[in-house]
């Protein structure tokens, strides 16, 4: 063994007993089941006294609303879709929502919804071209064409609760009203309706009446 390499022998065992003791102390990447409590929560889903089938037409309209691509939509269940692009970076939402009827009620629902954020990159091959040449056969030449093709390069679950809130927040307002015009106080005139009969409509403030 020469003497140079004697002399930073020392440093070397110690740069590698430095790594190996970072790379111990890393604690491990946690496991996708053990963010999985099940505990109660109203994340992913909200009651509502109407049927499942309002619950989702009402859900329906909020993702068209909102700039959401539908691709499958029945009765009591649909899914989104929603591109977003910054730079190179390429993001996909799928949003699904399934209505159930609630046995708490008749016309009761309840609405789970979920989203899933989906990562996307440019990938690009090259390919050369190749040209028939009679009996010769296929010939390559040295002309390159380029494809590109969108990979799959991750997705993860929303869970942030202020996303779904602003999603039933919108919901609610596509649900129709089902109370009697009497329960919470009269309805208000419709705008096209004539005054009543020896009402005359009030004039102008500070304009005297045409005589």
């Amino acid at each position: 063994m020469t003497r140079p390499f004697r002399r930073w022998l020392p440093t070397l065992c110690a740069a590698a007993i430095g790594a190996l003791a970072a790379g111990c102390s890393r604690p491990p990447d946690p496991l996708a089941y053990t963010r999985n409590e099940f505990s109660q929560t109203d994340t992913f889903s909200r009651p509502y006294p109407v049927p499942p089938e309002t619950v989702c037409e009402a859900g329906k309209r909020s993702l068209l609303s909102q700039g959401y691509t539908l691709a499958d939509a029945g009765a009591r269940s649909l899914e989104g879709h929603k591109q977003f692009q910054n730079g190179e970076n390429y993001k996909e939402i799928t949003f699904r929502l399934v209505c159930e009827p609630d046995h708490a009620g008749k016309d009761n629902a309840i609405a789970f919804v979920n989203a899933v954020e989906s990562t996307f990159a440019l990938k690009k091959s090259n390919s050369s071209a190749s040209v028939g040449v009679g009996l010769l056969g296929s010939v390559s030449m040295p002309f390159t064409s380029s494809d590109d093709s969108m990979v799959k390069t991750g997705s993860e679950t929303i869970a942030s609760e202020d996303f779904y809130r602003r999603f039933f927040t919108l919901l609610e307002r596509y649900i129709p009203s089902t109370a009697p015009a009497g329960a919470g106080g009269a309805s208000p005139a419709s705008p096209s309706s004539p005054p009543p009969s020896g009402d005359s409509a009030p004039e102008p403030a500070g304009e005297a009446p045409i005589r």
